[in-house]
């Protein structure tokens, strides 16, 4: 698929644009903050000029552009001058995020092919260790555990190269950085399998419900069963495949608006052909999409590929019911100057076909459904992708008395850029559609 040209522009990041320590960074006697700013606790904040005379040199403190003019110089302020109050605006994070994450913080993250564990905090680089496990300040770079999110904080992030990035842990992926994030490589935070990715939800394999999960399908005879429902998302998920009388299982419901807020992954997929001990005899759900956040104080470019897909559903070799698609996870983008170049997806996974063919896990580079998995000219339902809503999965009559039924499609996910200068005009394509959204400055 070509480049979106259609999107939304809000303003495009000047050329010219030097980035400056922004309010939040962190100081100390050696690392003072810039004029303009004061270091209060560590780290840097608006100077409380207000409009007052300058007595120094008889001028006010004004601000021209995004400028802050004082009698000692001038600072381009990263999220953009309040002349009213004489100060820069400062970005204020969602998520229950706060600069005072990044006091003490003093390592920039450089590499590629990074593996960040969003439980313990540990990055290494293959057998290179770039931070120990433990909370708080190693090695210069901050973790911590947010309401289920594994936060990085560092002056900043450059992720270079065209390689994979890996997350291991089960929390979602949050990267903070005081100044800048410059991102060029694939992240992968999709399910896997049955396994949801970092903060994601696992598929069922049993007649237990859980919110937004696909529902399970019932079980008849040995041989025949119902479909799982798919795991809803951004909208419900697919419908599994009727048998015999044995109840098919309902997608999951739509439980993700376009915002991340509060950060979630994506839900999985029903267990198909559940027995009357509760247990799956047909194939378990597939995972839902993990979750991930960029969170930069200045300015986020990225080239790169961000995907969070959910997993196709699993199908048994007895024809007792196919497993849910697992639905797509949550990508969050958040800063006041955000280019995007790279591709964002957030597809949800195929349903398991009746019998011995397992769904298609969601696309992390297109916007091409993932596809159900075939048994006989019947097949699991499509994965929710770009516009397309999840499919319900088919059913079949095979040399058996009776039919079995594949698992619905799991839901596409969220997708979310929060910015105020976002430039897409070059990206090559969001799916779903990023929701575009100002972010909250003061």
């Amino acid at each position: 698929m070509g480049a979106m040209r259609g999107w939304p522009l809000l303003v495009l990041i000047a050329a010219c644009y030097q980035p400056s320590a922004p309010l939040g960074a962190p100081c100390d006697e050696l690392s003072p903050c810039p004029n303009g700013q004061t270091c209060t606790g560590g780290f840097c904040s608006a100077a409380d000029a207000g409009n007052a005379q300058d007595t120094s040199c008889g001028i006010p403190t004004h601000c021209e552009g995004d400028d802050l003019v004082t009698c000692e110089g001038r600072l381009t302020c990263g999220a953009g001058c309040d002349d009213g109050k004489g100060q820069c605006r400062g970005l204020v994070p969602s998520n229950g995020l706060s600069p005072t994450l990044l006091v003490g913080v003093t390592g920039n993250v450089v590499g590629n092919k990074l593996d960040f564990d969003s439980s313990t905090g540990r990055i290494k680089q293959q057998n290179m260790l770039i931070r120990p496990e433990g909370p708080g300040v190693l090695n210069g770079i901050g973790f911590t555990v947010i309401d289920g999110m594994g936060v990085f904080t560092a002056v900043s992030f450059d992720l270079q190269g065209g390689g994979t990035f890996t997350i291991t842990g089960g929390n979602a992926l949050v990267l903070y950085a005081a100044t800048t994030i410059n991102f060029a490589g694939t992240f992968d935070v999709g399910g896997n399998g049955g396994s949801g990715g970092p903060g994601g939800n696992a598929g069922g394999t049993n007649n237990t419900n859980l919110p937004c999960r696909g529902v399970f399908g019932v079980a008849g005879a040995t041989g025949f069963g119902a479909g799982g429902g798919g795991g809803g998302g951004a909208t419900a998920g697919g419908n599994g495949g009727p048998s015999n009388g044995p109840t098919p299982g309902i997608g999951g419901s739509m439980c993700n608006t376009p915002s991340t807020i509060p950060l979630r992954g994506g839900h999985g997929g029903g267990a198909g052909g559940v027995n009357s001990s509760g247990v799956a005899v047909g194939g378990r759900g597939g995972g839902g999409g993990g979750a991930i956040a960029i969170v930069a104080m200045e300015s986020i470019a990225m080239t790169g590929t961000i995907g969070a897909p959910g997993a196709g559903g699993f199908s048994g070799a007895t024809g007792d019911g196919g497993g849910g698609g697992g639905g797509g996870g949550a990508i969050l983008l958040e800063s006041p100057r955000i280019r995007v170049d790279g591709i964002l997806t957030a597809n949800g996974g195929g349903g398991a076909g009746p019998s011995n063919s397992f769904g298609g896990r969601g696309s992390l580079t297109t916007s091409n459904p993932a596809v159900g998995g075939v048994f006989n000219g019947a097949s699991g339902g499509r994965g929710g992708a770009g516009m397309s809503l999840p499919t319900n999965g088919e059913n079949t009559t095979d040399n058996l008395t009776f039919n079995r039924g594949g698992g619905g499609g799991g839901a596409v996910g969220r997708i979310e850029i929060r910015g105020i200068e976002i430039d897409v005009s070059t990206m090559t394509l969001t799916s779903p559609a990023a929701a575009l959204t100002t972010a909250t400055v003061n």
